[in-house]
């Protein structure tokens, strides 16, 4: 079973509009709402594709109620911890004039010291331990951006991988943790090092540099471009390269890749295969509006169109 942990879920409320007046009434075309975070996109996606999970992570106030119920509906094993304040809304705003996506994201509930131990305690000390922990995403206000390189060491110790989606200081600590496998995208892989990654030679030159700083496995994802695959064994870069496919939403499309290739490392595929099935699932979630992510049937149909060449 993999367990996925998300310390700032939220529920993502899906508005579209012909177009964006600002400082006048709006009126919404169509509406949706989700359970979101990156943690728990990724326990979407590995259910969705018939693999065992369950979601960690914290939830507070009336939103925090409409999360858990959105969890249940769609069957999926959770367990999040009550804290005092709201479940965070994140507001994503579709408008067909200009054709744009708006995102306005609120901060989070406080989360205490102590509800951060008594929600590792749930997953560190699972027995039997779980074959794989993702850490993903932003951190709330009040959780000290170490948190991630704490909890990767401890179940290092525990002989456990994990796998680190994470941005800002939250990726740079925790890639000192030594992480099994990392997920940035491009912007977060520029941030992390430093520099610009505008070329092919970049790409592969950042994925190796990153290989180097511990990890086993380094994904860098690159949305519609597809993504860069860097593994320690067998040593070597490759690039994927997704078939073209009419766009959605490619909110949750990066998500999705690590659940695609959980589910794909956890039923024993090759790590080439296993990220093949994660950019295929990173594809098809683009294909559907808002965060509703993909469906089997599309990531079984995309799956063989994914072209993967050796660079490195």
């Amino acid at each position: 079973m993999i367990a996925t942990v998300t310390l700032n879920p939220s529920l993502d409320e899906w508005l579209q509009l012909d177009t964006l007046r600002v400082g006048d009434l709006n009126r919404a075309t169509d509406f949706a709402r989700y359970p979101g975070g990156k943690g728990i996109n990724v326990a979407r996606v590995i259910h969705e594709l018939g693999g065992s999970t369950v979601a960690y992570g914290v939830a507070g106030g009336e939103d925090g109620l409409i999360l858990r119920e959105l969890m249940n509906r769609l069957a999926i094993p959770h367990q999040f911890l009550t804290v005092r304040g709201a479940t965070r809304n994140n507001y994503k705003i579709r408008t067909a004039r200009p054709r744009a996506l708006t995102e306005i994201n609120a901060a989070g509930p406080r989360v205490s010291a102590a509800h951060l131990s008594a929600l590792a305690r749930r997953f560190l000390d699972r027995q039997p331990p779980y074959r794989c922990v993702t850490f993903c995403g932003s951190l709330p206000p009040g959780v000290p951006s170490t948190i991630y390189r704490r909890w990767i060491r401890a179940l290092r110790l525990r002989g456990i991988p994990t796998v680190l989606d994470a941005s800002g200081a939250a990726l740079h600590h925790g890639l000192a943790g030594r992480p099994w496998c990392i997920k940035p995208n491009r912007q977060e892989a520029e941030e992390l090092l430093g520099r610009r990654l505008a070329s092919t030679k970049r790409l592969i030159d950042a994925a190796q540099t990153l290989l180097g700083r511990g990890p086993s496995v380094v994904i860098l994802s690159l949305g519609r471009e597809g993504a860069v695959f860097a593994a320690a064994d067998p040593r070597g870069v490759w690039m994927a390269r997704p078939p073209i496919v009419k766009v959605a939403s490619a909110v949750g499309a990066g998500d999705s890749l690590v659940g695609g290739f959980l589910v794909g490392w956890a039923r024993g595929l090759t790590g080439l295969e296993s990220f093949r099935l994660g950019v295929a699932c990173g594809t098809a979630s683009a294909m559907t509006p808002g965060t509703e992510l993909c469906h089997r049937a599309d990531v079984e149909r995309l799956c063989p169109r994914v072209a993967i060449r050796r660079v490195a």
